[in-house]
């Protein structure tokens, strides 16, 4: 990058910071002929010179009639990105070498229509939309994840060519959005299970399935199919049905007894653990130095050990 370049950056981000939400306004819109827009230019005056040459009238109206054509044009590449608002989706999630998404909501604050915006972030392929008036729409940007933890949007550069394709208006735009990439799972032979393995056996989770287990109180606003209404004709008040889903094990990951050369393969390997156990449905825990996951099911549990694999070892970035 050219020093001019570097200097024009710095320039426009003082003069659009960071923040969670973007509005294209007159101080962030730049806007300069395109090279379809130079060759037109060129055009015009060759077309002026011969006129002025041949002191031919037609042929000068006819150039004048061009360059006002340029000028319209610049003003629609201007009206084109004025208003456009851009604000980030919740945080998204990805592994190491994924593509990690960011979701990016875009209105617009006037009742206009903004025809081919292009969204380039770095060496990326670019994202084109077009937002109509009073339509909000949510675009993707995704980049690919070299490392776990936090990684941060870079700089949007937002392009349009509308309408002739001969004007190239810009904006930048820097969100506050981030995703948090967690590490590659990579398969290993058995789990890290140690002195922190739970208790063998049946045991009953919290979570409801198909084993009965006999009756609770009644709660207001629980679903009737859960009450127990025999018990109720017989006098004996409003129960529920309690039936819990039965497992075999409980599973603790332990951070102590996991069998790789390093730090990060180390974390691979939780990682693909966590998905196994969860995908399987199974109870599991997670126990890293100073960090304990009790034990849980499901997505948002997860989730949960994901992102303590995700940021071990890292400063914490709120």
């Amino acid at each position: 990058m050219s020093p001019f370049k570097k200097y024009f950056h710095r320039w426009a981000t003082k003069r659009l910071p960071r923040s969670m939400q973007v509005i294209l306004r007159h101080k962030t819109i730049y806007i300069l002929p395109g090279k379809q827009g130079l060759a037109f230019l060129l055009v015009v005056l060759l077309i002026w010179l011969l006129g002025t040459n041949y002191q031919n009238n037609l042929i000068l109206a006819f150039s004048f009639f061009l360059i006002s054509v340029m000028l319209v044009s610049t003003i629609h590449a201007f009206k084109n990105m004025l208003g456009v608002t851009f604000v980030p989706a919740p945080t998204q999630y990805a592994a190491v070498g994924d593509v990690a998404p960011f979701d990016i909501c875009i209105s617009s604050q006037y009742h206009n229509n903004h025809h081919t915006l292009l969204l380039v972030v770095d060496d990326c392929s670019p994202v084109q939309t077009n937002l109509e008036a009073g339509q909000p729409i949510q675009v993707t940007v995704g980049l690919t994840a070299q490392h776990r933890g936090w990684l941060r949007l870079p700089r949007i550069t937002v392009k349009s060519y509308f309408p002739f394709g001969f004007i190239r208006a810009w904006a930048y735009v820097e969100l506050e959005h981030r995703a948090l990439i967690y590490p590659c799972p990579i398969a290993c032979e058995k789990p890290p299970l140690g002195a922190g393995q739970g208790d063998e056996g049946n045991y009953y989770s919290r979570q409801r399935g198909d084993e009965f287990q006999g009756f609770q109180t009644y709660q207001l606003g629980a679903p009737l199919s859960q009450v127990a209404w025999k018990q109720y004709a017989r006098g004996a008040g409003m129960h529920l049905k309690d039936y819990r889903a039965q497992h075999s094990q409980q599973y603790w990951l332990d951070w102590q007894y996991i069998n790789a050369p390093d730090i990060e393969l180390g974390l691979s390997h939780m990682s693909y653990w966590v998905n196994q156990f969860a995908e399987s449905n199974i109870e599991f825990g997670l126990m890293l130095p100073n960090i304990v996951i009790n034990m849980g099911t499901g997505d948002t549990h997860r989730l949960q050990a994901l992102t303590a694999l995700a940021l071990f070892g890292l400063a914490v970035d709120k």
